[in-house]
């Protein structure tokens, strides 16, 4: 059976920190059982070639930015796989991930059980409609700052990406020191201006 694995993400282009994990990509054709699908994120040869026909996003984040670590058969099975079709669910995933920002939102509005969740969908609202935003208008940018760094940046203060970027590893890791109330509050005072941020590149995306 042939194996590649390879490295992805914040490893790759440079920013890991304290909070960063390493992420890593098998690429397999049959059984998983000998990989720890804890360590990887483990791939059928044939699922990333079917992602590689359809343009989707994380085809085109493998396609920019893996790096090989191992190949079985001395190939670099992503490079072969060539450029992935052009990105074309850019108004379907926009509204997706501006629905989650808002239905989050909504979550945190009412109780303040479980803020750091609901913040940290927040952050991965922005974060990936950013991304998606970048990919249609053919800028990728998979940074986890992406808001800032697109075409049209976000325009906020760094410190409430860092609140919900905080929001979002203690959420998923449960790395670093709890968010203080005042905190919450700064994430929470940004809110219109990401909405109004979110409207106007929808109303770009939807032509």
């Amino acid at each position: 059976m042939n194996k590649h694995f390879y490295a992805f993400g914040s490893i790759c282009r440079g920013e890991i920190d304290r909070s960063s994990d390493i992420d890593l990509l098998a690429c397999i054709t049959g059984p998983n059982s000998d990989i720890d699908t804890a360590k990887f994120s483990v791939y059928q040869h044939e699922r990333l070639r079917s992602l590689w026909a359809e343009g989707n996003p994380f085809a085109w984040h493998l396609h920019l930015e893996s790096r090989l670590l191992f190949s079985s058969d001395g190939v670099d099975f992503i490079e072969s796989l060539g450029i992935p079709a052009a990105y074309k669910a850019g108004e379907e995933d926009c509204e997706k991930f501006a629905r989650l920002f808002s239905e989050s939102l909504g979550q945190l509005s009412v109780t303040r059980v479980n803020a750091t969740f609901n913040l940290s969908c927040m952050f991965l609202g922005t974060r990936n409609f950013a991304t998606c935003y970048s990919l249609w208008r053919g800028h990728p940018v998979f940074s986890r700052n992406s808001p800032l760094l697109i075409d049209t940046p976000l325009s906020v203060d760094t410190e409430v990406l860092d609140v919900l970027t905080r929001a979002r590893v203690l959420s998923t890791r449960g790395i670093g020191n709890a968010l203080s109330d005042e905190e919450v509050m700064i994430a929470r005072r940004s809110v219109p201006a990401i909405q109004a941020w979110m409207a106007q590149l929808l109303a770009e995306v939807r032509g």
